[in-house]
């Protein structure tokens, strides 16, 4: 019973800390200047930026950086929700850029078989 509630606190706390706007500016780049499909292969493109601007972003206000530790359980829930939430923007962001493309009217609509 100690280890369920040990993962529900160290959950909140991941989700607590979670710093999704630099994976969604990077997934949306990824998404956009790459071709559909492997997702999931793109969206550790987006992940490893998101999480080392996070280490980096207290530089701006005159801290030091600040190294996520890979041993804890908080940053290892952290990144399974960022590398998921890549692969689902990723994957959106191919999907509507395909819906959007241009149609090559050169080609007939119905093939006559």
């Amino acid at each position: 019973m100690q280890f369920f509630w040990a993962m529900v606190d160290a959950s909140h706390a991941a989700l607590i800390g979670l710093n999704i706007i630099p994976l969604i500016v990077f997934s949306l780049f990824v998404g956009m200047a790459f071709g559909r499909g492997h997702s999931w292969l793109k969206a550790l493109l987006a992940v490893v930026p998101a999480v080392l601007i996070a280490a980096v972003w207290p530089l701006v206000y005159g801290a030091g950086i600040i190294w996520p530790d890979f041993g804890q359980m908080e940053t290892a829930i952290q990144l399974v929700v960022l590398y998921a939430l890549g692969v689902a923007i990723i994957a959106l962001v191919g999907g509507t850029k395909q819906i959007l493309a241009p149609i090559d009217l050169r080609k007939p609509a119905i093939s006559e078989s």
